[in-house]
């Protein structure tokens, strides 16, 4: 099965929210994974504080020293159901982002995992920063790694320079693609121009279903009918063409440039 990861190049642009809204309209078995060194939003956001929390990739994470058998098997145990259908699952992220230093030498162990899974996984890996607790290792496993980013010029000015921090990092840029959220503001053309990777298409600025998705706030009856469902449902065929490819060889590790500093989302 293909695995999938959403960055973000900062400003909230609703990574977490576009994750749950593919995951909700994708055809087969998915797993949302929360591989945000920042944090995971899922409990506290769509179950709105209503789910028992389970460790999740902290409980996986513990298992480390045990092997990749007994962190697969943790993980399966920590997988949360995310609708009724049995098919959409979820792995919680961390609670405490001073815990992503302490993940950052079972990120591997934890990817090979998530890509060893019996169904899709999509990984919300929060804002690309070039710090300790990245999770480098999901990036590198990705079938491809996008870049979920609003239509401005302050998004594209952000995300220029952790396009070519991913490009040397992956060997090359032919995985990445950029996933725009709402059509008020620069042009397609003019994204895929200044940032040189394949733009894969757009889904829509839908606040009243995004508030659902992100804070549990409204009924979550017939959401596929919403934009937002819709939309993300056409970027969910987009990814799945991109599974279809070839994955070329990784590159060297991600590293710091003057231009990439920041703090996690």
């Amino acid at each position: 099965m293909a695995m999938f990861a959403l960055i973000s190049p900062g400003g909230a642009p609703g990574v977490t929210t576009t994750a749950l809204a593919i995951a909700l309209t994708w055809p087969r078995s998915v797993i949302v994974a929360e591989c945000d060194p920042a944090g995971g939003d899922i409990l506290a956001g769509l179950f709105a504080g209503h789910m028992p929390a389970p460790r999740g990739l902290i409980g996986a994470a513990f298992e480390a020293a045990r092997g990749p058998a007994a962190v697969t098997a943790e993980l399966n145990k920590q997988l949360a159901p995310l609708d009724d259908s049995g098919r959409r699952r979820f792995l919680a992220g961390i609670t405490d982002p001073r815990q992503a230093t302490g993940l950052a030498p079972v990120w591997p162990v934890i990817a090979a995992a998530l890509s060893g899974q019996d169904a899709d996984v999509i990984a919300d890996c929060g804002r690309l920063d070039a710090g300790v607790g990245q999770p480098l290792s999901v990036l590198s496993d990705a079938t491809a790694v996008v870049m979920v980013m609003r239509p401005t010029l302050r998004q594209v000015a952000a995300a220029r320079p952790r396009v070519e921090m991913l490009a040397q990092f992956l060997g090359g840029s032919d995985r990445l693609a950029v996933l725009l959220v709402g059509d008020d503001g620069l042009k397609s053309g003019e994204i895929r121009g200044s940032l040189g990777i394949k733009m894969i298409g757009t889904v829509p600025d839908d606040p009243r279903t995004a508030e659902v998705l992100s804070d549990g706030v409204g009924r979550r009856t017939n959401l596929d009918r919403q934009p937002l469902l819709r939309g993300a449902k056409n970027a969910g065929k987009a990814l799945a063409q991109l599974a279809s490819r070839d994955r070329p060889s990784y590159g060297p590790e991600l590293a710091a440039t003057p231009s990439s500093v920041g703090s996690a989302e």
